[in-house]
């Protein structure tokens, strides 16, 4: 359950004007999914869309007593047979490729589509942004977006992870790229970390952190640096420090997360290696008393978002309630 701060927050949010994005779901069929929906079209905070197969969909709403009529309250598209065997092969090729371990790989290949059913709509601008990962792996999700969504292909990817715990804002940020990240791409992430939490309302204070656990310490320090320098070149009033000592950048933190900086603390983390963010959120999570919304998918231009199995149909409205806003206020070219 969020948070009072973190509902207060994400409410102010998605009581903004604006006009109402098409956002679509690519789990159609799971339950959290359609409570979100429930609160969603209670709000009018966007138009729901779902990918799946309408009788299973509607059994479901009916059995769990969930006040939606599909067609009416949202919208139920199947995915497309158009595009079955390049779907197909995708999956097929993908599992190959990374090695993953996939028990039934028949039925995964028959199954996995509905990311990429979702993502083409985003592409041919018939949704503004899709949510998925409510089930499957990050890996396979990602790979499909990436086929279909240009931003994707043009653009550095990372992932952000926001944390509340009484006043205090944590947001976590790392690249997906194999390797360290150039300055840059650094760069780029820390940016697109910064818009979305300007979008709630925090002024960012962002930490470039150095990673004691890589070998190249001394080289890393230089491209952090090197980072924070083109940050402030594109962005002149942003607040980045880099390199930051992870210690440093977090403060000390109590069990029910509140810091013992005398200063005003960093809130968002970038790290320069895919998978620390993540690392670092669940080691607080077990300490202290943080609350989660996302993660989101960075480079995507707010339109693409892979949330982690484990969401609350709470998040996923919150979700929804960031998903495919101009991230500056103009326009969706960076983030």
């Amino acid at each position: 359950m969020p948070l009072p701060e973190v509902t207060a927050r994400l409410s102010r949010l998605r009581r903004m004007p604006r006009s109402r994005k098409r956002v679509i779901f690519a789990e159609g069929h799971d339950l959290r999914v359609l409570r979100a929906i429930q609160r969603i079209v209670e709000e009018q905070s966007a138009v729901p869309i779902v990918v799946g197969h309408e009788k299973d969909i509607c059994r479901r709403i009916a059995e769990a007593n969930i006040g939606l009529r599909a067609g009416h309250d949202l919208e139920v598209l199947e995915p497309n047979g158009e595009f079955e065997f390049c779907d197909q092969w995708l999956a097929y090729s993908s599992a190959q490729q990374l090695r993953w371990s996939v028990p039934d790989l028949p039925l995964f290949i028959r199954d996995s589509r509905n990311t990429a059913s979702a993502a083409r709509l985003v592409d041919g601008s018939r949704a503004d942004c899709v949510i998925c990962g409510t089930s499957g792996e990050f890996p396979w999700h990602f790979v499909q977006l990436k086929e279909i969504l240009a931003s994707l292909q043009r653009r550095t990817t990372g992932t952000l992870h926001l944390l509340f715990a009484n006043e205090r804002l944590l947001c976590l940020s790392d690249v997906l790229i194999e390797g360290a990240a150039n300055p840059s791409q650094l760069a780029e992430i820390a940016i697109a970390a910064a818009q979305h939490v300007s979008l709630i309302g925090a002024r960012p204070r962002i930490a470039l952190c150095l990673d004691r656990c890589g070998k190249d310490i001394s080289s890393q320090s230089d491209r952090l640096r090197a980072a924070a320098q083109i940050v402030k070149t594109i962005a002149a009033d942003m607040d980045v420090e880099g390199p930051v000592a992870l210690t440093d950048a977090i403060g000390a933190v109590d069990g029910s997360g509140r810091t013992q900086m005398t200063s005003t603390p960093y809130n968002v983390l970038v790290f320069s290696r895919s998978g620390i963010a993540a690392t670092v959120r669940d080691v607080l999570r077990s300490t202290s008393d943080w609350s989660e919304v996302g993660p989101f998918l960075l480079g995507t231009a707010n339109r693409a978002h892979i949330v982690t199995p484990e969401i609350s149909s709470e998040a996923l409205v919150d979700m929804a309630a960031f998903a495919g806003r101009h991230l500056d206020g103009s326009n969706s070219s960076v983030g």
